[in-house]
């Protein structure tokens, strides 16, 4: 989306997250305001999402690897921005302390962290857990425990069955109130389904039992890592009413790299209801990024 190769001044490569694909990109972002910023956007399917192959080898280093051939297959240059979508939080993440040169800088909306990062007390992940849904309690708890064919079982049997309408109306009931009002929207929903359908059917949600799997263990890498070696900036957006990822985390990030994480706490939004068809979120992620451009 947004401009050619040719026109493009920078390119934004879309991670996406969890039980989603590279349908959601920039949900509902237009080509008119891609191209005011000189953007290309780009979004493709993680491994064993939508059309991608899985891996069964895969980490989040090794994910990196990937993403480093994609961005050299698609010729994006020698850096590009990233937009990590919750789960896609993780890879974004992983990008900046495995590929660090290949970033130039990251807006991250709801990224999940990792809860056995060094200098998260067990009072901070239980006080953490209190703000989540069940069913995201419920991996934070048993996730890291459970052997990965335990994972892809339920993920198969489980969630992959009931792709798409099933998976909108149990959102549409878990999810915070922000939330839920904004899954009543048309657009939203109906992206949502199409998204969700294409995540999970072709390898029966390989990939969300990779993501599950990957993001409950330890990441194998703390947060002063990245501090090393990344040199770019990383914007967090968050909404305080989110119950999918526990707003604290990002004020802990905050403060263990203060001098490259700007944090923008959303009163009052969830997970979805401020990023997804909301021109003015759109606008407000690229103008940080880029920086402002004439109306």
């Amino acid at each position: 989306m947004g401009c050619t190769q040719q026109e493009a001044r920078r390119c934004l490569v879309v991670l996406h997250g969890l039980g989603s694909s590279r349908l959601a990109a920039m949900p509902g972002v237009t080509e008119e305001m891609l191209m005011k910023f000189g953007v290309r956007l780009v979004a493709f399917d993680r491994a064993g999402y939508g059309q991608s192959e899985p891996d069964p080898s895969m980490t989040l280093e090794g994910a990196c690897e990937d993403l480093e051939q994609v961005l050299d297959m698609l010729q994006l240059g020698p850096k590009v921005f990233l937009l990590g979508f919750s789960c896609g939080g993780a890879y974004c993440y992983a990008a900046a302390r495995f590929i660090p040169h290949r970033i130039a800088g990251i807006a991250l909306w709801c990224p999940i962290g990792c809860f056995q990062w060094k200098g998260i007390s067990q009072e901070a992940r239980d006080s953490m857990c209190r703000t989540l849904s069940q069913g995201s309690r419920a991996l934070l708890r048993y996730g890291g425990q459970l052997p990965f064919f335990i994972l892809r079982w339920y993920v198969s049997f489980l969630l992959a069955r009931r792709a798409g309408e099933a998976w909108v109306r149990h959102c549409q009931k878990t999810l915070c109130p922000p939330d839920q009002r904004h899954l009543q929207l048309h657009e939203a929903s109906n992206l949502m389904l199409r998204d969700n359908v294409e995540s999970l059917t072709a390898y029966e949600g390989y990939g969300m039992a990779t993501d599950l799997h990957l993001v409950s263990n330890h990441w194998g890498f703390e947060l002063e890592d990245i501090a090393e070696v990344f040199d770019g900036l990383i914007h967090i957006w968050q909404g305080d009413s989110d119950n999918l990822v526990p707003f604290q985390m990002q004020r802990i990030v905050k403060s263990q790299l203060p001098k490259i994480v700007n944090l923008h706490e959303l009163k009052g939004e969830g997970h979805l209801s401020w990023f997804c068809f909301n021109h003015a979120a759109h606008r407000e992620t690229l103008a940080t990024l880029f920086g402002e451009v004439e109306s």
